[in-house]
């Protein structure tokens, strides 16, 4: 049998090898742009979700600072309109606040002109003419218009800062991905952020150190949310929990269970049940509350 070269033995390992190379390079540099691409689609939906919010800054402060309930009103109908899915539920709490904010700037007038003959009366005799379930609904009206600038400044001033933040991408404890925009700090999400899971969820609120932290509220795809606090990226403390049928349950949480004094809300806002809650469960009832 004639023996091979050995040239020609190791030329044609090098032509196998740097073949073998060849195919994977072409094939992991397609892998990679082909993720390349889906980051940059994603960060063009977070930008777009940015302009949506500046938008509605831009409205709120037709709120906040000139007080136009009018106009502001409109503006949001008109958004709502054409409004994009993630915005929905905002949306409608905007429009439902501005208009308690123009029923109680109309509602003094209003009162004054139901009762034509008040001025006849002396002090003792209006003031007995006043109900005093209308004179709360009056004080809890105003009370709800001093809460509601001061949420609405602040939003604002949260979303001024959110609007110079950065994006990044990490799992959470869950197996969730996430994609972030807002304050980092360590290579973490810490402030101020939006977050968008691979369930479809999403979170505005605070951070800290890539957990939610603070307040803030979380927006599940079947429509139910939670405004309220979290710590360690679990709800705990004061928080409201919102479903789609106009049901909520307001009160106190921990470790995402319902923990302490709390009052479940029926649709049409009477109490369905009120006390102590403990592990999610009712264990004490609020008699006064009952039917």
């Amino acid at each position: 049998m004639k023996k091979q070269h050995p040239t020609k033995i190791i030329y044609l390992a090098l032509v196998l090898l740097f073949g073998g190379l060849a195919s994977f390079y072409f094939f992991q540099t397609k892998s990679l742009k082909k993720q390349l691409q889906q980051e940059i689609a994603q960060q063009n939906e977070l930008t777009l979700g940015n302009k949506e919010r500046q938008e509605l800054m831009q409205i709120d402060a037709m709120v906040i600072d000139r007080e136009d309930y009018t106009g502001a009103l409109k503006a949001y109908q008109e958004k709502y309109a054409s409004h994009d899915p993630n915005t929905e539920l905002e949306l409608k709490l905007r429009i439902s606040l501005t208009e308690q904010l123009l029923r109680l700037r109309e509602r003094p007038q209003s009162d004054s002109s139901a009762f034509p003959q008040q001025k006849m009366l002396d002090s003792l005799k209006a003031s007995a003419l006043l109900a005093p379930k209308e004179i709360q609904q009056y004080d809890s009206l105003n009370f709800a218009l001093e809460k509601a600038k001061v949420q609405l400044t602040r939003l604002r001033r949260q979303l001024k800062q959110r609007s110079f933040g950065e994006y990044l991408t990490f799992t959470n404890a869950k197996g969730s991905q996430i994609h972030y925009v807002g304050q980092v700090k360590n290579n973490q999400a810490n402030g101020y952020g939006v977050a968008i899971l691979s369930t479809g969820s999403r979170y505005e609120g605070e951070w800290k150190n890539n957990q939610r932290h603070g307040e803030g509220s979380f927006f599940w795809p079947d429509g139910e949310y939670y405004v309220g606090h979290y710590f360690n990226d679990k709800r705990s403390g004061e928080g409201t929990y919102h479903w789609p049928n106009g049901e909520k349950f307001v009160g106190l949480w921990k470790d995402d269970e319902r923990t302490g004094e709390g009052a479940f809300y029926g649709k049409k806002g009477d109490v369905v049940a009120s006390g102590v809650w403990e592990d999610d469960e009712l264990v004490q009832v609020d008699k006064s509350h009952r039917k």
